[in-house]
């Protein structure tokens, strides 16, 4: 297999020598060129022709931002931003996750002088996104109309039958990591004013994010989205995301349902993690429960799908076609928890026909759409 071609664009001259340093001996990774400016990037783009490009945001010259567009209408290749969570940085990130950025890491994170941690998580990611597509060719693959169930789904379906299924839906519980941002807000987006129940969300984003990325999504939809807060209440048509460093739960009290914001527990890989929201909402809900897993690396949110479909919810997991990494969806496909995979540009619509449906029949989609991969 050929190496991955790598360009570095950033205008610290230390930062992409020590970028070069930490990733020279790694066999599969070549590094094809590093630019001190957008300008000069595009200048030796063909040249250099990259499978995956790390920009910092804050530069001289066209900035981040515009280079960003350009290398997208270049070809949409994966683009890792390295950023700062100051103030200016973080609203620079988030802006750039929603035009066309897959990841960011945030440079505050890692030592000036050990480089050992951001080299792993670099890698990881370099290597996670580059296993697929690019991103235009996922985007010309357009959902089948009668989308897949699978084989080991059709076990808890039948469970819900026998069950009986709920007629209606009082709450909406999403899960997301690499590649979430613009997946959400697309959800979000196409549910629209049709948005009649709670929601709650966990996107894995390092610390000082989740507020400015809640705070867009708040100024283009039709709703409140907000940084979920500690003891309130969980109401109806409002979105809350749980902050970084702390999990998000639900607890129902005096006939009442309320947000939880704890550190426990603790020997978790994210906080929030997606599991812990899906595990805390499954006995609360059940049945009346809608939970979408979102693109993203590792596992978190499966095991917790799985008992949310034990427990009655409708699950829906992002296929692999157009999500940036395949892990978490994928994961909980794997444990037999997902009803049904879908595009992104499906969920929402699909989300918004089930709060719109006052009787749903499990059979007849039994019947017409178990195990449809052709």
């Amino acid at each position: 297999m050929s190496r991955i071609r790598l360009a570095i664009v950033d205008d610290s001259t230390f930062m992409r020598k020590a970028l070069s340093r930490v990733l020279e001996n790694e066999p599969d990774i070549y590094i094809a060129g590093a630019a001190a400016s957008g300008e000069e990037l595009l200048a030796n783009i063909n040249k250099w022709n990259p499978d995956i490009i790390t920009l910092d945001l804050s530069m001289p010259g066209m900035g981040g931002l515009l280079t960003l567009e350009k290398i997208m209408e270049w070809k949409p290749v994966p683009v890792i931003i390295l950023s700062t969570h100051s103030s200016k940085e973080t609203l620079l990130t988030i802006e750039a996750l929603h035009r066309g950025a897959v990841d960011f890491i945030d440079k505050q994170q890692y030592s000036l002088v050990d480089f050992d941690s951001l080299r792993n998580v670099l890698v990881e990611k370099i290597f996670q996104l580059t296993k697929k597509e690019t991103i235009s060719k996922k985007q010309e693959r357009l959902p089948s109309k009668t989308e897949t169930v699978f084989e080991s789904t059709t076990q808890l379906m039948q469970d819900s039958v026998a069950k009986g299924m709920h007629k209606t839906y009082d709450a909406l519980f999403i899960v997301a990591s690499t590649g979430g941002p613009p997946a959400i807000q697309k959800i979000l987006e196409d549910i629209g004013t049709y948005l009649s129940v709670p929601v709650a969300i966990v996107q894995h984003m390092p610390e000082g994010f989740i507020k400015p990325f809640a705070g867009r999504l708040n100024a283009h939809l039709p709703f409140a989205v907000k940084e979920a807060p500690h003891a309130e209440i969980f109401q109806n048509s409002s979105v809350c995301i749980g902050p970084t460093g702390y999990h998000l739960r639900l607890k129902q009290e005096d006939g009442k349902i309320y947000t939880v914001l704890t550190r426990y527990p603790e020997n978790t890989t994210h906080r929030p993690s997606g599991d812990v929201l899906f595990q805390t909402a499954a006995p609360i809900y059940g049945s009346r429960a809608i939970a979408v897993l979102l693109t993203g690396m590792g596992k978190d949110g499966a095991i917790g799908m799985a008992e949310m479909a034990k427990a009655g919810a409708y699950t829906i997991a992002q296929d692999e076609a157009s999500s940036i990494v395949y892990g978490m969806p994928k994961a909980a496909v794997d444990l037999g928890a997902v009803r049904e995979v879908l595009h992104i540009n499906r969920i929402g619509k699909r989300i918004v026909e089930l709060l719109n449906s006052n009787q749903y029949s499990i059979s007849a989609k039994i019947e017409t759409s178990v195990c449809s991969q052709s």
